[in-house]
């Protein structure tokens, strides 16, 4: 584990952002690893990770059910 020193400043900035709710936290850690993924390869390797554990989270026996949604439910296809 990377071990950190947090400045006076990191420590402000902390403390201003314990007074956010979860979901401004949840942005703001978002926004930042964001800044941190410039390079699009780097983007690009996020997105083919979360789409492989979507992929395997989703694609199993127990939801194969929902594959044919549209027949299930006697809709179209149009």
């Amino acid at each position: 584990m990377m071990n950190l020193s947090v400045t006076p400043r990191v420590t402000k900035i902390l403390g201003t952002a314990a007074q956010f709710t979860p979901v401004e936290r949840l942005t703001l850690a978002k926004l930042l690893l964001d800044s941190l993924l410039t390079d699009e390869e780097d983007e690009q390797d996020w997105m083919k990770m979360s789409l492989a554990a979507f992929e395997k989270d989703w694609d199993n026996e127990e939801d194969a059910i929902y594959d044919n949604w549209r027949e299930l439910y006697g809709l179209s296809t149009g």
